[in-house]
Formats: C-alpha cells, structure tokens, sequence
C-alpha cells in the first residue's frame, strides 16, 4: 500500500477510535447497573483517556514516515485497552466483548491478513487469560475471585473462534479491497497515461484536426489546425463552426456521412486567415462517435494546400512550356501540306491555266486558306486561352443545344441521341467554354461513329461535384494511344487537327475539374468531366 494511503487509513482510524469512544461515553450512565455489574469505573476512566490521547496524536501528527509500524503498536494498544474494558465490566459476562471484533477488524484494513490473524490471535490470548485469571491467577484488583464456569470455558472458545473467522472473513475482504484497488488505481494510471499519450499524437500530428458537437461547436483543436486556420486554441474552444469562416455548411455534410456505405467526405475552401493571407485547404469530415457507435459530432482533418496549389501551377507552367515546344514542331509540320497545295494552285494559276482548271485550283485555294485559318484559330485557342468568366447557368440547356445541333448535323436516321439529365440542372461555369467542352466531345464522337450509332450523355451531382459523362458506339480508342489523346495536335483522323479533345482538358483543367477517359476498340468510349462547384 502507497505511504499517503497508509497515514489517510491511520488518520481515519483516529477519527474512528474517538467516535467508538464517545459512543461508549454517551452509553454508559444509560445502561442498567445488571449489564455491567461490579464495573470498575477508574479502569474504564483510564481506559477511555488513552483512547482519546491516543487517537488525538494520531490526527495531529498523521502523516508519519513509518505508519505500518504505528498501526501495529496502536491494534495492540487496542486490544489491550478492550481487555481491560472488558475485565473491568464483568469478565466474561461483559457485554463489551464485542470490541475485540473491531479491534480484528480494524487491524484486518490497517495491517493485512496475517495481522488480523495476528490480532485475533492475541485479542484470543489476552480474554482467555483474562477468564482463567479470575480463579487460577486471581486479579483482585478488578473484582473478587470467582470459580471458572463451564459456560465462561464455553465463551472462551466461542469468542476465540469468532475471532479468527472475523479475522479471516475481514481479512479476505479487506485483501479483495486492497487488491481491486490497486488494480484500480494502475488502470487509472495507464488510463492517464494513454490520454497523455494520445493528447501528445494529437498535438503532434502534421494534420489539422478539429472536433466539433452534435451543435457543431468547437471541442478539441490541434496545433496544426489553429497554424492552418489563424484561430488559436482558446479562441476556437466552445465557438460555432463559423469562427473559421471555412463557408462549409456542417448541416450539408452530415447527411453525406449518414448514408448506409459511410464514407469520409471532404471540400477543398480557401480560408481568409486574420492575418490577411488566404490558404487553401481540404477539409475531410468524418463521424466522431461514442463507444456504442452514436455519432456525438464531426472531426474535420485539415490539410494545407499552398504548397500542392504551387506544385501543380508549376507543373502546368512546365506542362504548357512543353506542349508549345511540341506544338511549335507540329505546327509547322500541319502547315506545310495546306502552304504546299497553296503554292502549286498559285504557280499554276499564274502560268495562265484553262478555264476549268482555274475554276478547280480556286476552290482548292479556299479549301486550303480555311483549313489554314482553323488550324490558326483552335491553335489560338488552346494557346492563348480566354480568362474564365463564371457564372450560375442551366447546363442541362447549354448541353441540350449542343446535342440538337449534333443531331442536325449527323446524317437522318444514324444518330440516336440519350439523355439522361435534369431538365434544369443550375451550376456555375463559363458558358461559353463549357459549351465548347462538349461540343467538342459530341464531335469526337460523331467522327467515332462512321456508321452512325448511339450517343449517351448523362449529367449528375454527387458530393458537390458535376459529373458530365458523353459516350459514344463508335469504333474506340487503342490503348496504346490512350495516353496521348489530350496532347495538341496528336491526331488519328487523317483530316484532323488534334486540338479539339487538348481543348477540353485545358477547359476542364481551368475549371479546377478533372477527366476521365474510358474506351475499348470496337466498344466505343465515354468521356467523364468533373468539375467541383466553384474554381479557387
């Protein structure tokens, strides 16, 4: 047992020997004189003066630096102390034997089982000597001698046996107490441990997490997430979600986390720190739930995006540098068939050609002069894009448009059209271009389907996000020129340019989306846009 423990039992020991003691103070003139006959009155004065002493030096002096071997001296005191109480209120016909029981049980807590044992062997001891004193050894300091009755020999063994099953049953409970304690106490102490623990991983974590109720205030916060939001701890602790401006709706995201396959789900925002600097960063919500699986709040995992964002804007620099370089050689090389028929038409035009054949070089002049001229307008454009002017439009309109002038332009009867979206559809985008995007993709599919066949385009929200799916019948792409679909000028039309499909990335890729291409030869293909509500 620990030594604070150890003096808090003495200390509480004291208190209850002056309560034991005023208790027999205040029982004693009401008793009848045939209870306690022939008391000693100065014995029991004695012996209840000690007790108090005693009991005093134990409260003002606990703690003490050895208290295992004060509490062995005060049980013995107290059995010796009961002895004489006993002896001085009729011997074995005191009705005061039942303080040896409270002298074993308290050493049984105080000591051990072993002690209590002890104790009750010696409180045993002391009431035997006592009972056989009275005629072998006659104390007639207490009372005159008397002949030993075969009842008092019975009250011996009787009291000796109560004593060592008290001390045995007090002793077994009290090893149990202390036992379960201890056990306790080491749980309580790895428990502590491991919220340390935990409390330094969860300070120490790269990720910013922050921990909200079931009223969407502010429960725990790492340091990671007060250095990427600008909100310190005690500013944040016990505040709205919207004391981060983050703009994300936390009565939005639930219902996305409360669907039968959980999933954590996540937005990328652009915080305004307080500071004056924005940040981006991507918020991963996840359910906080209890031990019996109730959902008690949200835990969002903050990531600072800045040195991603700077990353990928010079991975694009690098990218767009390289796709010039390519198309500076390519260009060159897209140009040089239409300059070529250009010059030989000139030539044979100046040299003075019959009518006819002036009629037919000049239509290959124009022929020749438009082709150059598209060649120079979507490299333009791929180029030198416009700068983005979003706004909330109906993109199932834009897209329906689009797919009557496809079917217009397909021959009757070869194009079967599917659509498979909302007749109001509002998102925010460049109109402009994004109807460029899937015009673009409508004809790519157009040219795949030679012998007409089914175009399916498909639009749908999920998790904040546009998905815009056009696909095709038509003849596929190889695998082996997957991977080059979306560079400029990488073409397998004889007549095409190869920028239609690089335009579209660079569309998506402005509106902050993605694409996705899937296609089998001979199945046909299907292009997935995605693109997020709003562009950062």
């Amino acid at each position: 047992m620990k030594l604070g423990d150890s003096n808090r039992l003495l200390r509480g020991f004291g208190f209850a020997r002056l309560g034991v003691a005023a208790l027999l103070l205040g029982l004693g003139p009401l008793l009848p004189q045939e209870l306690i006959p022939g008391a000693n009155r100065s014995i029991l004065a004695l012996a209840l003066l000690t007790v108090v002493v005693t009991s005093g030096v134990l409260i003002a002096f606990t703690p003490v630096i050895r208290p295992l071997r004060v509490a062995w001296l005060v049980c013995l005191l107290d059995t010796a102390l009961v002895t004489s109480v006993v002896a001085a209120t009729g011997g074995a016909r005191s009705i005061f034997a039942f303080l040896y029981v409270l002298s074993v049980t308290a050493a049984c807590v105080l000591l051990s089982r072993t002690g209590g044992l002890t104790i009750a062997a010696a409180g045993s001891v002391f009431y035997t000597a006592l009972v056989f004193g009275r005629t072998v050894f006659p104390l007639t300091v207490l009372e005159a001698p008397k002949e030993t009755t075969a009842l008092e020999i019975i009250t011996i063994f009787l009291n000796a046996g109560t004593f060592l099953i008290v001390a045995i049953v007090a002793g077994g409970l009290a090893e149990r107490f202390r036992s379960t304690r201890e056990e306790l106490e080491t749980k309580q102490t790895n428990l502590e441990d491991l919220e340390a623990f935990t409390d330094l991983v969860f300070d120490s974590v790269g990720t910013g997490l922050i921990a909200v109720d079931g009223e969407h205030r502010v429960t725990a916060l790492n340091r990671a997430a007060a250095r990427i939001t600008g909100v310190a701890t005690p500013q944040a602790l016990g505040q709205p979600w919207d004391v981060f401006g983050a703009g994300v709706s936390l009565a939005a995201i639930e219902p996305e986390i409360e669907t039968p396959d959980p999933r954590p789900v996540w937005r990328e925002v652009t915080l305004h720190r307080p500071g004056g600097d924005d940040v981006p960063v991507r918020m991963t919500f996840s359910a906080l739930r209890a031990g019996d699986g109730r959902r008690i709040g949200l835990i969002a995992a903050c990531e600072d995006l800045s040195a991603i964002r700077a990353m990928e804007a010079r991975m694009r620099a690098a990218d767009r540098l390289a796709s010039l370089g390519r198309m500076a050689a390519n260009i060159a090389h897209e140009i040089r068939n239409p300059l070529a028929s250009l010059s030989g038409a000139v030539e044979v035009l100046a040299a003075g050609a019959p009518g006819e054949t002036r009629e037919r070089l000049g239509h290959i002049v124009v022929k020749e002069t438009e082709r150059l001229n598209n060649i120079i307008r979507e490299f333009l454009e791929y180029a030198r894009p416009a700068p983005l002017s979003c706004a909330t439009v109906n993109v199932a309109e834009i897209v329906d448009e689009v797919l009557v002038l496809l079917e217009h332009r397909a021959e009757p009867g070869t194009l079967k059209v599917v659509r498979e979206f909302a007749a109001l559809l509002p998102w925010s985008v460049d109109r402009q271009q994004f109807r460029q995007a899937v015009w673009n993709l409508g004809v790519n599919a157009l040219q795949a389907m030679v012998e007409g066949g089914e175009l399916r385009v498909s639009m749908s929200v999920t998790r904040s996000r546009l998905l815009v799916r056009v696909a095709d019948t038509g003849e596929g792409i190889p695998a082996a020129d997957l991977g080059h679909i979306f560079e400029p000028f990488f073409s397998t039309k004889p007549d095409g340019t190869g920028l239609g499909l690089a335009l579209v990335h660079r569309i998506v890729q402005d509106h902050g989306g993605e694409i996705d291409v899937q296609s089998r030869p001979g199945l046909g293909s299907a292009f997935t846009l995605t693109l997020p509500t709003a562009h950062a």
